[in-house]
């Protein structure tokens, strides 16, 4: 059962249903608890026939701080309380917020980072050296490269988006006993 979005946009209107065959609307109650590290909310539904419709309208969206957050959904008919499903959602940032979002991942940020130092130190890199008998060791161009095409591979897959493996060839042969 995965009801949970993978992703929302902090300042769009939200909005998902449910259904939880055990806990129908109407005799039951279904709340969606969001927490991360720095923040905690949470989205209350309502009855759409026996579905649990949950809706957050665009303006409680907007204040909420971008990133992952671990969503818990509990159901109650008001004696008993039951967790029936919980996951990860990733809270996009407002794109009509004045904060300056940097909507790279990790991935292309630390993708262009190396790229950087391997274009500006590429004939002056050093792995180590010692000065006054204190010493600094560096990544050595090879090791770089290496975790600039592990890089490369990750920021590909995510530009590939929801259809990355798609259109691979894949060949079978198959044999009698």
């Amino acid at each position: 059962m995965v009801n949970i979005p993978k992703s929302l946009i902090a300042g769009d209107t939200w909005s998902w249903t449910a259904d939880y065959a055990l806990y129908p609307a109407g005799t039951w109650t279904a709340t969606a608890y969001f927490e991360n590290a720095t923040e905690s909310f949470n989205v209350a539904s309502s009855d759409d026939g026996t579905s649990h419709l949950f809706a957050k309208t665009a303006a409680n969206s907007a204040g909420l701080d971008k990133g992952s957050y671990f969503v818990r959904v509990r159901v109650t008919d008001g004696s008993s309380v039951h967790t029936v499903e919980s996951g990860w959602c990733d809270v996009k940032p407002d794109p009509a917020s004045t904060v300056a979002n940097d909507p790279r991942t990790w991935a292309r940020r630390t993708l262009e980072a190396v790229e950087a130092f391997l274009e500006g130190n590429a004939t002056t890199a050093q792995a180590s050296m010692s000065i006054g008998g204190r010493s600094i060791s560096r990544w050595s161009i090879a090791e770089l490269t290496q975790w600039r095409d592990r890089l490369r591979s990750e920021v590909a897959v995510e530009n590939q988006g929801s259809g990355a493996g798609l259109g691979r060839n894949l060949k079978v042969r198959f044999e009698r006993a």
